[in-house]
């Protein structure tokens, strides 16, 4: 296997730079790539719905892995706009799987905790999926297009991944932000996930892509709580005023998506496969806060 020739697709969004980062620190490079249009430019462009988009890559590279973390991941635009996630989370996929096939490739792949209903987790990577959302149903159908066609497969599920990340989208950014300009903000108390750390999430898919792992595994923090306690965890890391937040049900928000309410994910074959430690809440918001601080004192 060609040490070198790792395909990051792709390297602008908060797992794949973090990806990239738990490589490097492995002295493994890989090849960047973006989202034309959409991401910043960094390595090659690649729009993964489109097959010889997809094959220029391959042919230019010839990776012997493939790291796919590019997806629309936005749950609610997912939900009112079918035909779009489709072609993202699902054509893509099965695009890069085929070039994968065809290049005897590794193909790692990021899942989501919505592949289930949350009526009974946390959940593990043997639990029968049944998803409620159409984002839920796209990250399944890509899951069993993964299967199908690439022999050599690595499909990691995670959920409530924050961190540094240049764009500043995820949960924990949304909520400082509102926060910091002195206005409430609606949280959920009837969602419960496992935060993940980003940064630590990537050390862990580092060390099993190095370790040649296959097959499903979950990968999320150590701890599952509900989004309003997770968020008064940020508060205290951060030095927030958590009385601004506002604890609602999910029905209160009046969402197009259904969520999985009872979510979680068990972590039991990762901690058995791996060397390198899951964070719990606490702890990953710690590293977060040095991170963050990190960048904006440079």
């Amino acid at each position: 296997m060609d040490k070198q020739s790792i395909a990051l697709i792709t390297s602008t969004g908060q797992v794949g730079g973090n990806i990239k980062r738990a490589l490097k620190a492995r002295g493994r490079a890989v090849v960047d790539t973006y989202y034309p249009a959409v991401d910043r430019p960094l390595g090659l462009p690649v729009d993964i719905s489109s097959e010889s988009s997809v094959r220029g890559l391959f042919e230019t590279v010839k990776p012997s892995i493939v790291i796919l973390t590019a997806a629309l991941t936005n749950v609610e635009f997912c939900e009112e706009n079918r035909d779009a996630a489709w072609a993202a989370n699902v054509t893509g996929p099965e695009n890069v799987a085929h070039l994968c096939k065809i290049f005897r490739a590794k193909l790692v792949f990021f899942s989501s905790e919505y592949v289930f209903d949350g009526q009974a987790g946390p959940y593990s990577e043997t639990d029968t999926p049944h998803p409620i959302s159409v984002y839920g149903e796209t990250k399944l159908a890509a899951e069993r297009a993964v299967q199908s066609i690439v022999d050599d497969h690595l499909i990691i599920r995670t959920t409530i991944v924050y961190g540094y990340e240049t764009m500043g989208k995820n949960f924990c950014y949304r909520l400082m932000n509102t926060l910091k300009a002195g206005d409430r903000i609606k949280v959920p108390f009837d969602q419960i996930g496992s935060p993940t750390y980003a940064f630590n999430l990537a050390e862990v898919v580092a060390d099993l892509v190095l370790r040649d792992k296959r097959g499903i595994y979950n990968v999320v923090g150590t701890e599952r709580v509900d989004r309003y306690g997770f968020a008064r965890r940020v508060c205290a890391t951060f030095g927030l005023d958590d009385r601004l937040l506002v604890p609602v049900t999910t029905r209160e928000l009046n969402q197009k998506a259904a969520r999985p309410l009872q979510g979680g994910l068990l972590i039991d074959k990762v901690f058995q496969d791996s060397s390198i430690p899951l964070m719990g809440i606490d702890e990953g918001l710690s590293a977060f806060k040095k991170e963050l601080d990190g960048h904006t004192s440079a």
